[in-house]
């Protein structure tokens, strides 16, 4: 059985609107990729201190000493410093950790 001549017409115009439909996909597609070409940069690409502004480091309890100065914590990182700190009196380690505070 042969398809009418209305079959064939409505077979041509949809494999029309289906190539239209594809095409722009695929130019959407090529623009996309472009427009992103054109915008990201890979990390390895990046300045050094832009790089340097990315970093986030944890600070966990255990990694510092904490002293408390007028209501304010301050925190030593360095355990031979904390321990000298320590054999201060409490006036003067705390007039040498609020001088440092503000720096």
């Amino acid at each position: 059985m042969k398809p009418s001549d209305f079959q064939k017409t409505i077979q041509c115009q949809f494999d029309c609107k289906l190539k239209k439909v594809v095409k722009g996909i695929v130019r959407n597609y090529r623009k996309e990729l472009a427009r992103r070409q054109a915008k990201e940069v890979s990390f390895c690409e990046l300045p050094e201190i832009v790089v340097e502004k990315l970093i986030v480091w944890d600070d966990y309890e255990s990694e510092y000493t904490t002293f408390d100065v007028c209501g304010t914590e301050n925190h030593v990182l360095d355990e031979e410093l904390a321990e000298a700190l320590k054999q201060l009196p409490e006036q003067s380690r705390n007039i040498v950790l609020m001088f440092f505070s503000w720096i």
